[in-house]
């Protein structure tokens, strides 16, 4: 089956719905596990902000020069010296392709949003610098547009017969999710001595979040006399709030070597919303139910550490790369039951290396900078076998007009792979974007 639905601003929370859920409220069970990702938690890759690092393959902890630093490396806003006003706009797309149970999908969404709005303001010091910044950032740009239908087997409580039954059923699984999750941030930044700086921001997290899942079963090859057709809805809404804490240094090691390091501090997110769940059977033994529930759920995110360098062989050459560990296993939930078990999820997720590298030159005479790199983002979610891992080449640019207004493009692209034998399923995830930013300096 073939769906192409367009979507803007969207962002994720997926919800787990169990086989062993599915089975209390229907005597028709599904397979235990769904096609669609259901269980896997989106909030193990950020956004896509700063338009200069992305053009560099995201390379930021010791290349960062205006208000980006304030996510990326607080520590380097202290290289401002002019009053900076930033932003940008932010245009991605997701193209999902795959089969499941030898039946074909193809999904596209595409994505316009405010990727950034930033101030950062420079103190006048004696010595020194010392810089405070306010910024809101698109954080979470995760988007979710899932269509698959294929037959396989489901097992369900035949009245009539009194027993146990398996059979194919023509099945559809329909999921779509959107919202937006941006973070609101304050960092400030100061010389602790002539190559050292030090640095550190607050992040207030906030957000709303909208999903739907459809799953519909149908009884096309007549194996049972109560029922003709299944279908689950589940709708969930959400406002979503959290306090983030990033602490950032920069040093200065000779006139061409500068050193980058992050600490990012365990995140607690928190979904508060609702949930309807809807169910229909239709056959002699059939019939409806729905049930509305209230929930507060709890995600903590782990500890995040990041290093890098930046080096400038020539005045018109700097080579940047960056490196940073989570152990995704380390993370935290308090909630209802679909969020699952505690231990599954140690399985399921591990702890992911990004690297990042990149290149920028200034064309001599010119006031224009050229960009260029590589950034290797892995899956944490491990309960797919990940058969080609996500990398994002990149492209960017930058001018400078009138020596106050600096306009920085940027462009990548990465493809990734994913399967799962029990499923006959496999999928291929095309990633784009383009991000647009401008800062004026006074």
């Amino acid at each position: 089956m073939t769906r192409r639905h367009r979507t803007f601003s969207i962002v994720a929370l997926v919800l787990v719905l169990t086989g062993a859920l599915l089975a209390t409220i229907s005597p028709v069970s599904a397979y235990d596990g769904y096609v669609a990702p259901l269980t896997e938690i989106p909030f193990t890759t950020t956004g896509l902000t700063g338009a200069r690092s992305l053009g560099m393959g995201g390379v930021s902890l010791a290349t960062a020069d205006d208000g980006s630093a304030m996510l990326t490396n607080p520590a380097a806003l202290a290289r401002l010296r002019r009053v900076e006003l930033s932003g940008g706009f932010l245009f991605d797309g997701t193209a999902v392709s795959g089969d499941a149970f030898g039946s074909s999908y193809e999904t596209d969404i595409t994505n316009t949003s405010l990727s950034a709005l930033r101030f950062a303001y420079p103190f006048p010091t004696f010595r020194g610098s010392l810089v405070v910044g306010l910024g809101l950032e698109r954080v979470y740009g995760l988007e979710a547009d899932f269509l698959a239908s294929y037959v396989d087997s489901l097992t369900w409580y035949e009245p009539s017969d009194d027993i146990d039954m398996t059979a194919n059923w023509a099945q559809t699984e329909d999921m779509l999710s959107n919202g937006d999750i941006y973070a609101g941030t304050v960092a400030a930044a100061f010389d602790a001595s002539e190559n050292v700086s030090i640095g550190a921001a607050v992040s207030i997290v906030g957000g709303t979040y909208e999903r739907t899942f459809l799953y519909t079963a149908i009884d096309d090859y007549g194996a049972s006399a109560d029922y003709d057709s299944y279908r689950l809805e589940i709708d969930s809404e959400a406002d979503v709030t959290g306090l983030g804490f990033k602490l950032g240094a920069l040093f200065y090691l000779t006139d061409e070597l500068a050193a980058g390091a992050t600490v990012t501090l365990p995140t607690t997110l928190t979904f508060s919303g609702t949930e309807t769940v809807m169910t229909t059977l239709t056959g002699p033994e059939g019939g409806s139910d729905v049930e509305t529930t209230t929930f507060e759920d709890d995600l903590t995110l782990p500890f995040a550490f990041g290093v890098g360098a930046s080096w400038t062989p020539l005045d018109l050459v700097l080579v940047g790369c960056d490196y940073q560990y989570v152990n995704w296993s380390e993370m935290e939930y308090e909630g209802r039951v679909y969020l699952g078990d505690q231990a599954d999820r140690r399985d399921a997720y591990e702890a992911t290396h990004d690297l990042s590298a990149g290149i920028e030159v200034t064309i001599p005479d010119m006031p224009v900078r050229v960009r260029g790199g590589y950034m290797f983002r892995p899956i944490a979610y491990r309960g797919l076998t990940i058969d080609s891992d996500r990398a994002y080449w990149t492209l960017g640019a930058g001018i400078l007009i009138d020596t106050v207004l600096a306009i920085d493009v940027a462009w990548l692209t990465a493809t990734s792979e994913r399967s799962a034998d029990e499923y006959a399923f496999d999928e291929t995830v095309e990633d784009t974007a383009l991000i647009i930013e401008a800062a004026y300096r006074f």
